[in-house]
């Protein structure tokens, strides 16, 4: 498990690797807006706190109209150290409820067995979240067009960080995607992991997940990878454990509807 001063670390990761529409800073918490699309970007992350337990229930009734305002719920990411230290308690007495209890996992990428590639499939490798990218999660996955395209324009605010995207096909169909984000210090994110239904349990999650460690993790002096997976997800953690990546640190989200 990771220190306090490594998981208020891989929060400021976070939220690099996925920036909102706006931001608004109240006595070290950070509340970020971006249409509801995910509730990482539209929730406040509490990485740190200047106010007085005086100021703590005022500062939460600012959060709740700010969000409000933006016709959201008003939902806090809680990690393992959050401040002040009382926090999820007073959240919780105000009504807020517990969702989507998540794990980050992480692995040195020099000890990610390398597996072969299912070569029955071609991989693309390309800097830019495409057409075929963005509508393979649409058609299968909960968000739609509209949603996906608001992911396009989180995506296209990363800069400092590299990313790359990784998309499986099967002649000139995409069956799989993957999405990754390398910051400055050597660390790659991986999000949108995908793999429709019909075409599962053929290796593609785990040549995509190879394929970007060989041809563009390592080749941009990438040392770390680390993602987020839901607790319950049990299918993704095998796979994840497979690839000999542990647990760093967990998380929930804390959501009242306004």
């Amino acid at each position: 498990m990771l220190t306090v001063k490594e998981v208020k670390k891989f929060q400021e990761f976070l939220l690099n690797s996925w920036p909102a529409e706006q931001y608004f800073f109240l006595n070290g918490w950070i509340l970020r807006f971006n249409k509801g699309v995910t509730y990482r970007a539209n929730s406040v992350f509490p990485i740190y706190y200047t106010g007085d337990s005086k100021q703590i229930e005022d500062d939460i009734e600012i959060v709740e109209k700010a969000y409000k305002l933006h016709g959201l719920p008003s939902i806090f990411t809680m990690h393992e150290y959050f401040e002040p230290e009382d926090l999820d308690i007073t959240l919780k007495n105000r009504g807020y409820l517990e969702v989507d209890h998540t794990n980050a996992l992480l692995a040195l990428i020099d000890e990610i067995p390398i597996s072969k590639i299912n070569s029955n499939f071609n991989y693309e490798i390309s800097d830019v979240r495409n057409e075929a990218f963005s509508g393979l999660l649409a058609r299968f996955t909960q968000r739609n067009n509209a949603q996906q395209e608001i992911i396009d324009e989180i995506v296209n605010r990363l800069i400092l960080p590299k990313k790359c995207f990784v998309l499986a096909k099967k002649q000139n169909e995409t069956v799989g995607t993957l999405m990754g984000v390398l910051n400055p210090y050597g660390y790659v994110y991986i999000a949108d992991l995908f793999v429709i239904p019909e075409y599962r349990r053929n290796g593609i999650a785990t040549s995509l997940m190879v394929k970007i460690i060989i041809d563009w993790a390592i080749l941009n002096r990438a040392k770390y990878v680390w993602l987020q997976v839901e607790v319950e997800n049990n299918h993704a953690m095998k796979l994840y454990k497979k690839l000999g990546m542990k647990k760093a640190y967990s998380y929930y989200y804390l959501r009242k509807d306004l």
